[in-house]
């Protein structure tokens, strides 16, 4: 099976949650979609901009913290 491709901003940020089918698919969803309506539960990959990213704590641990997201 190939690699899944990367999720962009989606990958670095507090709101995803890997959500796996029982046949192996892999989706990346956006938990601030329960709460505001503006933000798809499942965005197209890979997300380049997005006003509600949020780093992960992963990723502010290990420094890496991508350009400024445009609105």
């Amino acid at each position: 099976m190939p690699p899944a491709p990367p999720a962009g901003l989606c990958g670095l940020c507090r709101h995803q949650q890997i959500v796996r089918t029982g046949r192996g698919s892999e989706f990346s969803l956006c938990r601030r979609s329960k709460s505001d309506p503006a933000y798809p539960k499942y965005p197209r990959v890979p997300v380049l901009h997005c006003a509600g990213f949020e780093p992960s704590q992963l990723t502010q641990r290990m420094g890496s913290r991508p350009d400024t997201p445009s609105p």
